[in-house]
């Protein structure tokens, strides 16, 4: 009897000194983050109550109150419910965090993607907290009472300012409070190089007497985006022997900063890469290219020594000095004109050599001089289709410009330049006008969306499957559709609502929810749209690509037909065409409905990409930008 008393005093001990060591929490203000791979959320604090839900690793709850070994906790959809206290910790705070841009005149948008529009600008050397993430997106915050979205690839961490950021973005100055950027021009330009209508779109001329070395450092190269005609290796240097770290697709987009000699750096899986554009490569071991040219696998030929892309920069102010070293204090040769286009013949530092039309040789500057926007270099020039009838032509970028003609829809015109958020067309006649970005569908650039578009419209996302349901399982990494279903509907959420409309998620974490409750939610919501997110599978793995499906012809075959066109464009997936679908969710629901499946877990590829932060990115915007298309078109069906 003594030592089964010993016994029950020793663990009640233990017990003591487990509650005694469970963290306290400051209520009211704390995070704490899931360690476990799943954790179960229970009703009440303690093994004995009922499992109401369960919450992933990493995942972050606000602390509401704690009893002895275990913490009461807010779930994403708002609910609540107690996890025990020792499988969790303390969360970082996110919102202590700072970045800065990594390039000059970083654009700042209204929402996660470059379809919104730009409401500022950033430079670097200046920290702005961070506020969210949203994909590659980061949102900042720039002033007291106002917030941006920012292009996560061009920015980098940054410590805490001693100050708090200034709410006007600005050139940075000197102690006159002028601003001081470099200058090897021997006149004062004071003229910015045009941009390319993505992130970090123009540089600044400055002023310095002739000869004179910069008044502040040069700033960064721009980045500018650039979409790939082949397979491409990302080298860990800029040297072709250096070690191959990874691959992108043919008609990958992604933002690259020009670094001379037909080098680009990228950012790739969070670390430096380099990349080559124009220069076509083998698979890596072990992969494939994608099997969508023309029904082969077959990767293009390199081009040969006489297809090789010259590469050349415009002068973008009066009297450029050409030079005969890459310094300002070397002679000076000769001055060019504001227009003058060189050809590049090597790169050190930011100074470029080049050949003049007269077949000078000599150094210019390259902080004052741009190469091609991505859309010049193209071959193919983008277009804009109209989409609405009597759609406003002006004489400028702007709707105080006069009207100049009207145009129809299904009209297609091409882009001659971007001006902010309006699109210069050449009418049939070889005239000139601009057209608001976000009422054309634009080819071969970011289409534009407006602060709150879709004010007023109710969309359900439905991320497909949950709990119990773990949907497909990845065939080569066993990827669990429910999850990348969860991920991809979050990022698709946070866009839709950065364009004003109010989204419903029929789960925000992993539970299960019945095929009639999902359609309830749309019907009893009154909403315009409903959405499910879902990943495909087949018997045989060598099929690939998206399906978007619909029940009803009419609209919902129409929505789904946009959004099957915007998540092949930006994800470069196969596209396997809009299909009727006879699913639960889209039959019996009165709704407005779509079921997009996005790629295919039983195929390598597929699966690979999917799995990324990117690729589901990608695939979020492609079905976003397929939702604003929808609207804009809307009223015309």
């Amino acid at each position: 009897m003594f030592s089964r008393l010993a016994r029950l005093a020793v663990t009640l001990a233990l017990l003591g000194s487990l509650v005694s060591a469970a963290p306290a929490w400051a209520v009211g203000t704390a995070k704490v983050q899931v360690t476990v791979d799943k954790l179960n959320v229970r009703s009440g604090p303690g093994l004995d109550h009922a499992v109401i839900s369960s919450v992933t690793a990493n995942t972050t709850l606000p602390v509401l109150s704690e009893q002895e070994s275990w913490t009461q906790v807010q779930l994403p959809d708002g609910s609540r419910g107690w996890v025990a206290s020792w499988l969790v910790k303390p969360a970082a705070d996110e919102t202590a965090s700072y970045i800065e841009s990594t390039v000059t005149n970083l654009n700042v948008r209204s929402g996660p993607s470059e379809t919104f529009a730009v409401i500022g600008q950033i430079q670097p050397g200046k920290a702005y907290p961070v506020v969210s993430k949203n994909g590659q997106w980061v949102q900042i915050k720039r002033s007291d009472t106002e917030t941006g979205w920012v292009a996560g690839w061009l920015v980098k961490e940054a410590a805490a300012p001693a100050s708090a950021p200034q709410p006007v973005d600005s050139p940075q100055t000197g102690t006159a409070g002028t601003p001081t950027p470099p200058a090897d021009s021997s006149t004062v330009p004071g003229s910015a190089i045009p941009g390319s209508g993505t992130e970090g779109e123009s540089q600044t001329g400055g002023t310095a007497p002739d000869g004179a070395p910069p008044l502040s450092p040069a700033p960064l190269p721009t980045a500018v985006t650039i979409t790939l005609s082949a397979m491409t290796n990302v080298h860990n240097n800029h040297e072709e022997t250096a070690p191959v770290i990874g691959q992108l697709s043919p008609g990958d987009s992604i933002e690259a900063v020009p670094r001379g000699n037909g080098w680009y750096q990228i950012t790739y899986d969070g670390a430096i890469g380099w990349i080559r554009p124009g220069t076509n490569h083998s698979p890596l071991p072990g992969t494939s290219p994608p099997a969508d040219n023309g029904g082969t696998n077959e990767v293009p030929s390199p081009p040969s020594a006489d297809q090789e892309q010259v590469r050349t920069v415009t002068v973008d102010v009066d009297n450029l000095n050409l030079r005969s070293q890459p310094t300002t204090e070397s002679e000076r040769l000769t001055t060019l004109a504001k227009g003058t286009s060189l050809t590049v013949l090597a790169q050190e530092g930011q100074w470029y050599q080049v050949k003049t039309p007269q077949g000078q040789v000599g150094w210019v500057a390259g902080w004052l001089v741009s190469e091609p926007t991505p859309f010049e270099a193209d071959q193919s020039q983008p277009t804009v289709t109209i989409m609405s009838p009597d759609t406003n032509i002006r004489s400028g970028p702007g709707t105080n410009n006069s009207i100049v003609t009207r145009v129809q829809a299904g009209d297609v015109y091409p882009i001659v330049k971007t001006e902010g958020d309006w699109f210069q067309i050449r009418l049939g006649d070889g005239t000139l006008g601009y057209v608001a970005g976000w009422i054309v569908s634009a080819s071969g650039l970011p289409n534009v969306v407006k602060e709150n578009a879709l004010k007023g419209k109710v969309i359900v996302v439905d991320p497909g499957h949950g709990g119990e349901d773990n949907g497909a399982t990845g065939s080569s990494f066993s990827t669990l559709e429910k999850v990348i279903n969860l991920q991809v509907s979050k990022l698709l959420k946070a866009k839709l609502e950065a364009a004003g409309a109010t989204v419903i998620l029929t789960r925000s974490d992993d539970r299960k929810v019945s095929l009639k409750s999902r359609v309830d939610i749309a019907v009893q919501n009154k909403a315009d749209l409903f959405v499910s997110i879902h990943h495909n599978t087949h018997p045989n793995s060598l099929t690939s690509g998206t399906i978007v499906f619909y029940y009803d012809k009419g609209r919902s075959s129409k929505l789904a037909s946009l959004v099957q066109s915007e998540i092949v464009k930006a994800t470069n997936y196969k596209n396997l065409n809009a299909r009727y679908g006879n699913y639960f969710v889209l039959r019996e629901n009165p709704v407005v409905s779509i079921l997009a499946e996005i790629a295919f877990l039983s195929n390598y590829q597929d699966e690979l990409r999917l799995r990324s932060s990117k690729h589901q990115d990608l695939a979020a915007e492609g079905i976003f930008k397929g939702i604003v298309r929808y609207f804009q078109t809307e009223p015309t069906l």
